[in-house]
């Protein structure tokens, strides 16, 4: 299980994984939770398999993913039609290697576990949304 931070009132809940298909809300004020995930080499495959989903895979080294990660974090609190997860490529290597990660940050765009499209860098918020319209061709809600 994850845990995400309420934006409302501070608590921290454990949600189910996506996979799951459950909707997540707050334990304290009821809220409906949106936020990224950490997905990892275990749970990677499972957690995206089911509807339109954005990694980021990113490394804390990386100035650029620094950049980015707010721009990422406020899309994923915002967005309901697509769902955000974040995958730090020293720590699951195996998973990085298997999408042949070269160069961070790196956003990689998934429908129901099978790859849409990528994009490499640190780019501005407009074309990451432009790119999960292209992609995911979500509707905003």
């Amino acid at each position: 299980m994850d845990v995400i931070r309420c934006p409302k009132c501070g608590q921290a809940n454990r949600v189910p994984p996506l996979a799951s298909g459950k909707r997540a809300i707050c334990g304290k004020c009821k809220m409906p939770l949106r936020g990224t995930v950490t997905l990892r080499d275990a749970n990677f495959i499972e957690t995206i398999a089911r509807g339109a989903f954005v990694v980021d895979f990113w490394a804390a080294w990386c100035g650029p993913c620094r950049v980015i990660a707010p721009v990422i974090d406020a899309l994923a609190k915002e967005r309901s039609d697509v769902h955000f997860g974040k995958l730090n490529i020293d720590e699951n290597p195996r998973t990085a290697s298997a999408f042949g990660v070269q160069g961070i940050p790196l956003l990689i765009f998934f429908r129901d576990g099978v790859e849409a499209g990528r994009v490499v860098g640190a780019v501005p918020r407009a074309q990451i949304e432009t790119a999960i319209d292209r992609y995911l061709g979500t509707v905003r809600a």
